[in-house]
């Protein structure tokens, strides 16, 4: 058992390391460093999303290391355990190797601490040795990939024609909904985002940006403002301004970061870790029972991960007599716990929820895209009319 600040020798051969939380969700993850303590590129962060590079790899809740094939310019490997929340860092432990290798315990952590660079795997005179750090970050995982290199801001440029492929794309929304006998709609529409730190890559290659531009043009097709109202969520969340067409750029530039975000009240919010869907959807329901009107579609993307399975199936339960819709989207082959089961949820007074989940949304087209988000909305409007659930003018 090693101390904070000690080292170890490892065998040749491949490295297994496995770390474990006492009765706490953990994500791992681990970041190749050079000589300069910072990364190559933004490739080199290991984790759900990007789960192997040149020679590390990510399986499960373990860290596999092939030293093998590390390339010459990595030095260190950081290996980086993400918890639920502050305060839930006890009992963090880690071993590497199969049998009898070195265990590490990280100390308890008391400052906010939600991530935490458990053990470091070195190179020193052609050897792989193993240091036990216990070192820990407040910001998340975001914050310490910030720290050491990694490009987390997701700033894709505003292009000057946005307006214009909104107002294409409004008129593929138009089309959609009249094949659906619905061409009349009025509804306010919102966007979900999950933000957590499995999210980075979205965010930093532009898919999220786009997401919220093709969302927008659903708002501005059916909502009278022409808004689109806007929610982010990981471990916390945020309720974010309304979004028109002049602010999309804008918007995606300045709110939307991994790290942080600018919520309506003018407060900043930290993002990354894990995503809590439970008290978001809970927001968006107390918004909307103070703002009676049109019927609202809420547009809820996730990239997996869903651990909340029992809460959010009593939410949807709850609010199956709410003039709310939602539609799940997933990005991608996560764990989507009860979002896969909705059309079998039983206890609601109509089905309030859809969900499709997409392995590249970014090469779905915008046809393809509003056929399946708008494919079970007419079928809840027409339940929510016969039940007696007020839907305005509608």
């Amino acid at each position: 058992m090693l101390r904070k600040g000690e080292n170890a020798a490892l065998d040749g051969g491949r490295v297994r390391v496995a770390v474990s939380a006492a009765g706490a969700p953990i994500d791992v993850s681990a970041v190749l460093l050079g000589d300069d303590r910072r990364v190559r590129s933004d490739d080199d962060l290991v984790f759900f999303n990007h789960p192997a590079q040149d020679g590390v790899r990510l399986e499960g809740a373990e860290i596999v290391i092939d030293p093998d094939a590390v390339p010459d310019d990595v030095s260190t490997i950081a290996l980086v355990a993400s918890v639920d929340g502050p305060g839930t860092f006890d009992g963090v432990t880690l071993r590497a190797g199969v049998h009898g290798g070195p265990r590490f315990e990280a100390p308890a952590m008391a400052e906010g601490e939600t991530v935490a660079v458990v053990v470091e795997v070195y190179r020193r005179a052609g050897a792989w040795k193993l240091r036990a750090v216990g070192q820990g970050w407040a910001s998340g995982l975001a914050g310490l990939a910030t720290d050491l290199g990694v490009d987390v801001t997701g700033e894709p440029p505003v292009e000057a024609d946005l307006p214009e492929r909104i107002s294409l794309r409004k008129e593929t929304v138009r089309v959609s909904l009249e094949k659906k006998g619905i061409g009349g709609l009025r509804a306010r529409v919102a966007v979900a985002l999950d933000a957590s730190g499995s999210m980075r890559r979205l965010f930093k290659e532009g898919v999220v940006a786009e997401i919220v531009e093709r969302m927008a043009a659903i708002a501005l097709q059916v909502d009278d403002d022409g808004a689109l109202d806007a929610w982010i969520f990981a471990t916390e969340f945020a309720r974010l301004p309304p979004l028109r067409v002049a602010e999309i750029g804008a918007w995606t530039r300045d709110n939307v970061r991994l790290h942080e975000a600018v919520a309506a009240d003018g407060s900043r919010v930290s993002l990354g870790g894990r995503n809590n869907e439970p008290q978001v959807i809970e927001d968006i329901l107390a918004y909307y029972e103070t703002r009676p009107g049109e019927p609202v579609l809420v547009l809820f993307f996730s990239d997996g991960g869903v651990a909340k399975s029992a809460q959010i199936a009593r939410l949807l339960r709850e609010a199956s007599d709410r003039p709310v819709f939602w539609q799940f989207i997933g990005l991608g082959h996560g764990r989507y716990g009860i979002l896969e089961k909705l059309d079998t949820l039983d206890g609601r007074l109509v089905d309030n929820a859809g969900f499709f989940a997409v392995d590249d949304i970014a090469n779905i087209t915008d046809t393809e895209l509003y056929q399946r988000i708008l494919s079970e909305f007419p079928t809840w409007l027409n339940a929510a009319k016969t039940h007696g659930i007020p839907l305005g003018s509608n």
